[in-house]
């Protein structure tokens, strides 16, 4: 007699993904671009001009943005607010490693490799402390504002797409603002404390711009990507 499986089979190319999966997915999405966010931000970017436009981690910080919009809508402001806990946790540990790094031997043959690994992580604990402290503080204040815009909305019983666009946006921007203002103050402000500093002209376009094109970015996301995936993950379970 031919047993009958107890399970059935999933059809179709990938299997049914519940609400679980997906965070589970959107949390690791998270903590990797976090820390891809930490070893891109030592590139500097001019674009053609006498002051810096933004730091290489503000190509792809958006996303996390993003994802932290959805997080916060979709399974509250608490949840949001511990993935990015995680994700603090996850770059913090690889910056740490990373700046011990520098100081292990390495063969002659390697020298000029090593003297370039050294120079990008030459900040060590700054940049490390500087990175931790603006990513929470910056997501933090991201989640706060986009749940309390969530929850009048809620009341009022008006929520709509408009609403919803709005807040991501706005959220992003004032929390854009504290982390890249506290990350690039603390990290690169001229005290003469570390290697790797920059001049306060730099700073603050750095803070501006990379604000004005991450927001951008984002917002060009909340209708293809932000709202629909809000959606759906409301209707499973």
């Amino acid at each position: 007699m031919n047993q009958v499986s107890e399970h059935p089979v999933k059809t179709g190319l990938l299997p049914h993904l519940s609400k679980a999966d997906w965070l589970l997915g959107l949390t690791g999405a998270y903590c990797v671009i976090s820390v891809m966010m930490n070893l891109l931000c030592m590139k500097l970017m001019n674009f053609g001009t006498s002051f810096v436009w933004m730091d290489g981690g503000l190509i792809i910080s958006w996303l996390v943005f993003l994802i932290s919009n959805v997080v916060t809508e979709v399974y509250g402001k608490r949840t949001a607010i511990v993935i990015a806990g995680f994700a603090t946790v996850v770059a913090f540990f690889v910056n740490v490693v990373a700046a011990l790094e520098v100081y292990l031997p390495t063969l002659p043959e390697y020298a000029e490799q090593a003297e370039h690994f050294a120079h990008i992580f030459s900040n060590g604990p700054r940049t490390i402390t500087s990175s931790a402290i603006a990513f929470f503080i910056g997501n933090a204040i991201n989640c706060e504002i986009i749940d309390r815009f969530r929850k009048r909305a809620q009341e009022k019983q008006n929520d709509n797409g408009w609403r919803f666009t709005f807040r991501a946006i706005f959220s992003t921007v004032i929390g854009q603002l504290f982390d890249n203002g506290i990350f690039e103050i603390l990290a690169f402000a001229p005290f003469g404390i570390s290697v790797y500093e920059i001049r306060w002209i730099d700073i603050g376009t750095a803070v501006v711009t990379g604000t004005i094109i991450e927001t951008s970015i984002e917002a060009s996301f909340v209708g293809l990507i932000t709202i629909p995936l809000t959606k759906y993950l409301k209707r499973i379970s």
